[in-house]
């Protein structure tokens, strides 16, 4: 799993990335590569004034691409069974918890790629008309190549992934067994504040490299 961990947060951003409308004959593929130029499209426009502050960057993340998310899809997969036991209370605070967390992992990640180290492969096509597989390859520079699949649902008109396997490795599961581990360790009500703790230590801290942002993007 070379390169899993320190590309999963490219991954997580691409996660959210589909806002386009599946209106129009409009695939899922053209939805991901369309919606990748946009996110950087507007991190260029910060090249202008040759700064970008981490709070910039959190917000532009939260604005362009977390509206896009099947957020509560992705939250029941990532706590499993623990879902259904938790009070509506708990799941809104895992999933504002959990919002933020892949805000900071793609705000402290967008600087390993860059959209020409992409390539787009042929869809897979999963068998049934709402649900796709859009296969891409990816090269940071100075790393192998690394296969990134993305699994996709159709949605109220829209693409959205429901989960991305990083060289045959689940995300969504990798999360899940994450959370079942300190769940069964300090409870729902745990993983909730710690997962709120480390949040807002990270904003505190601004605890994202905003000059190697821009040494990449501009």
């Amino acid at each position: 799993m070379r390169g899993f961990s320190g590309f999963v947060g490219l991954c997580t951003s691409l996660m959210l990335l589909s806002g386009v409308s599946a209106q129009a004959g409009v695939d899922a593929q053209t939805v991901i590569h369309k919606a990748t130029d946009r996110v950087y499209a507007a991190l260029q426009d910060e090249c202008l004034t040759h700064t970008l502050h981490p709070e910039r960057l959190f917000l532009l993340v939260d604005d362009i691409l977390l509206p896009h998310a099947d957020l509560q899809r992705m939250s029941r997969w990532v706590m499993g069974k623990y879902w259904k036991q938790s009070s509506e209370s708990q799941q809104q605070q895992f999933m504002r918890e959990f919002k933020q967390l892949l805000v900071r992992t793609y705000a402290t990640a967008i600087h390993r790629v860059t959209p020409e180290d992409i390539r787009y492969l042929p869809e897979r096509n999963s068998g049934a008309v709402d649900k796709t597989v859009v296969r891409t390859e990816v090269r940071p520079k100075g790393m192998p190549v690394i296969p990134v699949h993305y699994h996709m649902h159709r949605k109220n008109d829209r693409w959205l992934v429901y989960d991305v396997r990083i060289e045959g490795v689940s995300l969504v599961a990798n999360y899940r067994s994450t959370f079942s581990a300190e769940i069964k360790a300090i409870g729902v009500e745990g993983l909730i504040s710690r997962l709120k703790q480390k949040n807002e230590q990270q904003m505190a801290a601004k605890a994202v490299n905003s000059e190697s942002v821009l040494a990449v993007i501009c």
